[in-house]
């Protein structure tokens, strides 16, 4: 497949998952939500890679490698997901959602002062467009 359909097919799933989760929000603890969202995350990780990658990869990767990896999801999945559950519990999904278009302009920060990365006139002017939607959308 091509990146514009997992990046599609990433795009429904997450505006599914932000449906569910701030339903099923309402009866649940935040902290107990962002458990099961990490075991069903863990799940999947499991079966897509059994199924798709070559694991044989996994006994020749230095300890650093497990170590970012395991940051990143600590990162990524328990601070990441409580700190949304919060927000949908606040505002809602519609709005969190709406709100983590701002994601670009964070990258865009911390790609410049942590990995000298600089972006193209075009990108950064697609990221002012997708900021500007989200003002738009934020306080419709």
């Amino acid at each position: 497949m091509t990146g514009v359909v997992w990046a599609t097919l990433a795009g429904v799933g997450f505006g599914l998952f932000q449906s569910f989760n701030r339903r099923a929000g309402r009866n649940l603890d935040v902290y107990w939500s962002t458990f099961i969202l990490i075991v069903i995350s863990a799940v999947f990780l499991v079966i897509i890679s059994l199924l798709t990658e070559d694991l044989t990869l996994l006994f020749s990767a230095p300890p650093s490698a497990y170590i970012n990896f395991g940051l990143a999801g600590l990162v990524h999945f328990f601070v990441g997901w409580t700190f949304l559950s919060f927000s949908q519990r606040l505002v809602g999904a519609s709005r969190t959602s709406a709100l983590l278009g701002t994601i670009p302009l964070f990258g865009l920060i911390i790609g410049f002062l942590f990995f000298n990365e600089f972006l193209s006139l075009p990108v950064i002017f697609g990221i002012t467009l997708v900021l500007v939607g989200v003002y738009l959308v934020s306080n419709g």
